[in-house]
């Protein structure tokens, strides 16, 4: 992902804010070359009430020209539009995306309940099999720090592992193109044995000492102690794709994660 060159955004009809839509163009703004969006009108069944008594389930064409089309046209974004009625929201999200060339999926971060932050079985087909990284925008609004946080694991000795560090590494270097200028990059570790090594580190994350937090703790509370100490606008994590009925027994790490932090977060998978 050198830069975004197309945009793939997610947009769910019956909702009456489009936080994905406005992350997009502000990221087309934020490029030397605008990217083109296409934007991607579904409904993921699963997490819609979809009785007849929804006003929200009707959408005309004074909706899609006001609440899609305009926002476009008026930052002259070049856009196309492409609805899925397909049952199989994430496959047929996922297949269109490819077929789209997609350098990025947006999606709005679904809201947190009492607190806490968990996905349906739609949302980790996606982040497990997409081809390219996916960013959940959080329903707050873009940040002024320039701060883009990437996580990693450099003290890991599986291959996979490996190749997803130098994935988050070189997807938050390309964001921070987009997203901000300052790159800091983050590392948990259990104990003292674990610690990585930095100079590796160093080396290849290519940012100040300063910007290096090397942290022994548990890895969800270690990302989010840094994103909201640095202030971070982005948060890049990756995911070597957990099932989603492991994450019924134990929360998954990204649903603690964004539990615990109000900011964008893109997600890149092993694959």
């Amino acid at each position: 992902m050198a830069k975004p060159e197309k945009l793939f955004v997610v947009i769910n009809p019956t909702l009456g804010k489009h936080v994905a839509l406005e992350r997009a163009i502000h990221i087309a703004n934020s490029a030397s070359v605008k990217p083109q969006i296409v934007v991607f009108i579904s409904v993921d069944a699963t997490r819609v009430e979809d009785k007849p008594s929804n006003e929200n389930l009707h959408r005309d064409y004074d909706w899609l020209e006001k609440e899609i089309c305009a926002p476009l046209k008026l930052n002259n974004i070049n856009f196309d539009i492409l609805f899925s009625w397909c049952s199989q929201w994430a496959t047929s999200l996922m297949q269109v995306a490819e077929s789209s060339e997609a350098s990025m999926i947006l999606m709005r971060a679904t809201p947190k309940v009492d607190s806490f932050f968990q996905f349906n079985f739609g949302k980790w087909n996606v982040f497990k099999n997409a081809k390219c990284p996916v960013l959940l925008v959080s329903g707050e609004g873009v940040t002024k720090t320039g701060v883009v946080l990437a996580a990693v694991k450099w003290q890991t000795q599986n291959g996979e592992h490996k190749l997803l560090n130098r994935k988050i590494l070189d997807t938050a270097k390309a964001a921070s193109s987009w997203s901000g200028n300052q790159l800091h990059v983050v590392n948990a570790h259990k104990d003292p044995i674990s610690h990585p090594d930095r100079g590796s580190l160093l080396r290849n994350a290519g940012v100040a000492n300063s910007n290096l937090h090397i942290v022994q703790g548990e890895s969800t509370k270690v990302i989010a102690s840094a994103a909201i100490g640095t202030e971070a606008n982005l948060v890049v994590v990756g995911t070597k794709g957990h099932s989603y009925h492991s994450s019924k027994i134990h929360p998954a790490k990204l649903e603690r994660l964004l539990s615990l932090i109000d900011v964008d977060v893109l997600v890149v998978n092993s694959k």
